[in-house]
């Protein structure tokens, strides 16, 4: 699957765009662990220290964000367009 990355968390990545083989069964918190294990930089921006999603990220999959689906076991299919966003600020 095809992940951008926008923003602070595109410096971390190197590019916009990260391909990751998760096979079929992949979720929000398989695709969120694959990326920390991939840029380690990232893990402290994902994940709060008791586990929980971090609210420094916002994640999209197919245009809807992951806490207003199934929030970590949000089930992402391989062809699923995945959004990883730092929060914005701004008038």
């Amino acid at each position: 699957m095809d992940v951008s990355f926008y923003a602070t968390l595109r410096q971390i990545a190197g590019t916009k765009h990260v391909a990751f083989d998760l096979g079929g069964d992949a979720t929000a918190r398989t695709l969120l662990d694959a990326a920390g294990d991939r840029f380690p930089e990232l893990r402290a921006l994902i994940w709060q220290p008791d586990g929980s999603l971090s609210d420094y990220v916002k994640v999209f999959v197919d245009g809807r964000e992951i806490r207003h689906l199934q929030g970590l076991e949000t089930p992402i299919p391989p062809d699923a367009t995945v959004d990883i966003f730092p929060p914005a600020a701004g008038g």
